[in-house]
């Protein structure tokens, strides 16, 4: 019998994963689990996607993208983020979370150390230790607003530390991390030789206050920079991204991704190019959408009596369950029994997602209202 290696015996499945497959398999549920926009796919790009399918010239394109796609990404980030950066720093990818991996997978040494944050995505956890590194928590914590400690990060660092992740707006919490944090950060990075990875997913998706990326604080050389069409474009399905990357590690980046996929669908390349086109208004009123969800996921909650951390950006609020006194995937299994509604667990997330549930807020209005109006009917129940 052919055995599994122990490294993928002893990964732990996604927790999101987990409560996504029982809320498919209970009808009528209320899906506030996964960070999936509720909008379709913008008209605009399916339209002018026709001609070009229509032909049938859908081929294999280079590992790093079409030369098109590349150089409308660099002016999106050159006109909207004053970033100078060619062309050829571009990498397409099936979904951004593809960029991590290869990152990972192309740079790691066995038992390299990679600095993540906790609570953060999970995905990433388990990309490191499938790549041979070796993950490191630096702890978001309530008490600290959910920013980083950033001594405890630099006493978090050894000689086998390479790479620090940041991803800001926060996936769980939905924290910014404001300028000083970054600058610190930067600084670390040239202090301690390491490269910066800054996940951009929510880069659109800004609730409070003023939003700044990692280019303006971190050396142009030690940084990666990962974007979603998924989330910006509402392109869940179509599974494109864009990465930015140092001139000396494209082609590295670019090999190692050549021998796992050989490059991105030809079709969904088109349509990331045509969703750089779309107006301006198109993106905000999506924005605009999921800050009035926010606001009133806010208000609902904070009216039921629960604490809860106000998503300054991003998909999702993060709900304090302690009180409920049982472990949270526990919780949201009996909370979607009960209630028909899914929420992630917080310990999907790190060590310390324990006692918080993920509610995302980029779904219908009415079923962000609805499913907070069922957790504060469950709350009471439990509270009997």
């Amino acid at each position: 019998m052919i055995s599994v290696p122990q490294q993928i015996a002893t990964l732990p499945r996604s927790g999101i994963r987990e409560l996504m497959s029982l809320a498919l398999a209970t009808p009528g549920v209320i899906r506030l689990e996964m960070g999936e926009p509720h909008f379709p796919t913008p008209a605009a790009i399916l339209n002018q996607l026709q001609d070009f399918y229509s032909q049938g010239e859908i081929k294999y394109t280079p590992t790093v993208g079409i030369s098109s796609l590349r150089s409308k990404f660099a002016d999106k980030l050159k006109r909207e983020r004053g970033w100078s950066i060619s062309s050829e720093q571009i990498i397409a990818l099936p979904g951004s979370l593809f960029g991590t991996v290869t990152v990972f997978r192309t740079l790691l040494e066995p038992g390299d150390e990679v600095l993540v944050p906790d609570p953060g995505f999970t995905n990433h956890f388990s990309q490191v230790v499938l790549c041979g590194g070796v993950p490191k928590p630096y702890f978001l914590l309530p008490e600290n607003d959910f920013l980083p400690d950033l001594s405890e990060i630099k006493s978090a660092i050894t000689s086998k530390t390479k790479i620090i992740l940041v991803n800001t707006p926060s996936n769980p919490v939905g924290v910014i991390f404001p300028p000083s944090v970054l600058e610190e950060i930067g600084k670390m990075a040239e202090e301690f030789d390491l490269l910066v990875i800054a996940d951009e997913a929510y880069e659109k998706f800004i609730y409070q206050g003023e939003y700044h990326g990692l280019y303006d604080f971190v050396s142009p050389e030690r940084l990666i920079s990962t974007f979603s069409f998924s989330k910006t474009y509402a392109l869940s399905g179509w599974r494109i991204g864009c990465m930015v990357s140092p001139r000396e590690l494209v082609m590295p980046l670019a090999k190692v991704a050549e021998y796992i996929i050989a490059c991105s669908s030809h079709l969904s390349q088109k349509a990331a190019e045509v969703a750089l086109d779309l107006p301006e208004e198109e993106v905000n009123n999506m924005v605009e959408y999921y800050r009035q969800n926010a606001l009133l996921a806010s208000r609902e909650l904070e009216q039921a009596g629960f604490s809860f951390f106000p998503p300054q950006g991003g998909y999702y609020v993060w709900v304090d369950i302690r009180e409920f006194g049982r472990p949270s995937l526990d919780f949201c299994k009996d909370f979607l029994q009960s209630e028909k509604v899914a929420l992630a667990p917080g310990s999907a997330f790190g060590q310390k997602g324990e006692g918080f549930v993920r509610l995302s807020i980029c779904r219908q209005r009415e079923e962000v209202k609805e499913g907070i109006s069922r957790l504060a009917r469950f709350r009471k129940e439990q509270r009997k």
